[in-house]
C-alpha cells in the first residue's frame, strides 16, 4: 500500500529570488562574506522590489566572469 504524500506549507516559486536575509546565512555556512557593495546592491533590490529575473541578469553583468572563465 502506498499512501500518495501531500505536501504541508506553502510551495516554493519557481523563481523564487534570495533575499539579503538568506543569502548572508547560506554564505556563512560557506565562509563567503558580502562586500559593502554587494549589501547595498542586495538591499537595493529589496527595496526596489526587483524580480528574480531582473537580479540574475544585473549580478551575471556586474559579478558574472567573462566566458572564457
Amino acid at each position: 500500500m502506498s499512501k500518495d504524500r501531500k505536501r504541508r506549507g506553502p510551495r516554493a516559486a519557481a523563481n523564487a529570488a534570495l533575499g539579503l536575509d538568506a543569502f548572508e546565512r547560506i554564505s556563512a555556512v560557506e565562509g563567503v562574506r558580502l562586500t559593502d557593495e554587494m549589501r547595498r546592491d542586495l538591499l537595493a533590490f529589496e527595496r526596489e522590489q526587483i524580480g528574480a529575473q531582473e537580479r540574475t541578469r544585473f549580478i551575471a553583468e556586474k559579478y558574472g566572469c567573462e566566458p572564457s572563465c
